[in-house]
């Protein structure tokens, strides 16, 4: 990862800048959405873009029938394109803070607890997002855990949390693809306030099957 990464904020250089939701192709902090077809209707344009591009050995391209995206993550090179073709932008994504930054570089640094930058609450409601381990997980954790817990006893604990969660007073919300018993990419959704009256009990007796908590950092497009 280049060490020219570097926040924008919510404005920067005179354009609105949408947080990125990850690294880009595991590589690339900052996205440039082209507008329209300008491909096609200047070509010159993109092609004074590309000698540019053409410096910066860390970028990519991708294009479809409606537009061009550009991905890099040189903020020097991002500079010179907003500042040179402020008719071709459309769109301006990146890290808007260096916490935002930190966690698109490393979004699996802390295996408990992440950040999560939206434009709204998971389902207008809810600011905490719990992804609980799925089957395959745990074959995995079986393996490498330090407490060596089997798979078997996973199962278990899950459907213990499963019934812990119903015993509940507050509202939340459960995805789950299947039967607990078949648990794959699932996850629960509460309030942070929700959040801290269970976190002891899942720090305590649920921890093997918690695959990560995050918490919503909502932004607003009018900034």
């Amino acid at each position: 990862m280049s060490s020219d990464n570097k926040p924008l904020g919510f404005e920067y250089r005179g354009y609105k800048v949408t947080p990125s939701d990850r690294c880009y192709y595991n590589e690339y902090t900052y996205k440039i959405n082209c507008k329209g077809n300008s491909v096609y209707r200047d070509i010159k344009a993109h092609a004074n873009l590309d000698k540019i591009l053409y410096k910066c050995w860390m970028n990519q391209s991708t294009y479809t029938s409606k537009n061009r995206v550009i991905y890099l993550n040189d903020i020097a090179v991002l500079d010179q394109i907003l500042d040179n073709f402020p008719h071709l932008v459309e769109k301006v994504f990146g890290p808007i803070d260096e916490a935002h930054l930190e966690y698109i570089i490393q979004p699996w640094k802390d295996t408990e607890y992440n950040f999560v930058y939206k434009d709204k609450l998971w389902y207008n409601k809810y600011d905490i997002k719990i992804d609980i381990k799925s089957r395959e997980r745990y074959s995995w954790s079986s393996r490498y855990n330090l407490s060596q817990t089997s798979t078997d006893e996973l199962e278990k604990c899950a459907n213990e949390f499963m019934s812990f969660l119903n015993q509940q007073s507050f509202n939340f919300h459960l995805y789950l693809n299947t039967e607990a018993k078949y648990w794959h990419q699932n996850y629960l959704y509460c309030t942070s306030e929700d959040l801290k009256e269970i976190q002891p009990w899942i720090s305590m007796l649920y921890s093997e099957v918690i695959e990560k908590i995050s918490s919503a950092v909502i932004y607003t497009t009018d900034k």
